[in-house]
């Protein structure tokens, strides 16, 4: 009985001294720096743009090494250069990491570290990393009425509240066109051509070139870039641009059709308007005001379900292609 006791006791001291060292390597290992979690995460493909990247460590940060931190966009040709990052933040164990601005759509991002990343209080990641995600996104009017099966699908997996809505910019805020007929403004003055002017008030960032067509019966008649007023005028307006442009041999009853390009000459705004001068008057002017509740924000599905005169301003200011959703991981 001694012997089988003095063996089991062997046994077992076999047995801690090799499960010891071994608890104890499992141990180290899960205390060394790693990343636990990322959002977004790598290869998610619809990543809103208005996102800030959150990278979460196994351990809280002591600081960050900003130059060893890199987040870059791909080009249409392949290759990646760097956007530039507003801020980098340590809030516990995460790192934020901000854009300084909103990324653009259909575009993939990659994060990358090289090097010493960030300092932990279980020491240093030196892990070279490297993810990417995308920002594709699905037009409303795809998802809501021509694909239901999207719709279902995306209702599957995410909550109205994870599907976010993006109505486009709008950067065109008024439309004044003044029109002169051919002839003399009084009896007893001489006659001159007609001169028709044309006002575009336009927000003040992003807007580049500004179009102009006349068109009649969808037939353009005459078309030009206006141009930029640099000097005060009594229509200048705070946070706005005004362009110009001037045509004669209009005829009285024409279309007026404004275009709104960025500097990438990508068309950001577009409106058209019926032009008709009344009968027997010489100077006519005509001005259109545009005010958005929508343009430029960001929804929830959510937030249009719960509010019925959001959801018809979204729709009564944006044409339903042009509003994009994302969707926002959990």
């Amino acid at each position: 009985m001694k012997r089988l006791i003095g063996t089991l006791g062997m046994v077992l001291i076999l047995l801690l001294s090799i499960a010891v060292p071994f608890f104890n390597q499992q141990a180290k290992a899960s205390s060394y720096p790693q990343i636990i979690k990322m959002s977004p995460d790598s290869r998610d493909q619809f990543v809103p743009v208005d996102t800030d990247i959150q990278i979460q460590f196994n351990s809280p940060i002591r600081s960050i090494n900003s130059q060893n931190i890199k987040l870059q966009v791909k080009t249409n040709s392949g290759y990646f250069y760097n956007v530039p990052i507003k801020s980098l933040r340590k809030d516990g164990d995460t790192l934020r990491i901000i854009p300084d601005g909103n990324f653009q759509f259909n575009k993939e991002y990659r994060v990358e570290f090289n090097g010493s990343a960030a300092e932990l209080q279980n020491g240093t990641y030196n892990t070279y990393l490297s993810y990417s995600f995308q920002t594709n996104y699905i037009d409303f009017y795809e998802l809501m009425v021509v694909n239901e099966r999207r719709l279902s699908n995306m209702l599957n997996s995410y909550a109205p509240r994870q599907i976010k809505v993006f109505p486009p910019e709008r950067y065109i805020n008024e439309l004044t066109v003044m029109h002169k007929k051919p002839g003399a403004l009084a009896d007893d003055q001489t006659a001159f051509s007609g001169v028709t002017n044309i006002d575009i008030v336009t927000k003040d960032y992003d807007v580049k070139y500004v179009h102009v067509d006349l068109m009649k019966n969808g037939k353009i008649l005459q078309k030009g870039f206006a141009s930029k007023v640099t000097e005060q005028t009594k229509n200048t307006k705070k946070n706005s641009f005004i362009f110009d442009i001037g045509f004669t041999k209009v005829p009285d009853f024409f279309d007026v059709r404004v275009t709104v390009q960025n500097a990438n000459q990508e068309t950001i705004d577009t409106k058209v308007i019926k032009f008709a001068a009344e009968e027997g008057k010489v100077l006519n002017s005509f001005k259109e005001t545009y005010k958005y509740v929508t343009a430029g924000n960001v929804y929830s599905l959510h937030d249009l379900l719960s509010d019925e005169k959001l959801f018809t301003s979204l729709l009564a200011e944006s044409q339903m292609q042009d509003i994009k959703v994302q969707v926002v991981d959990r």
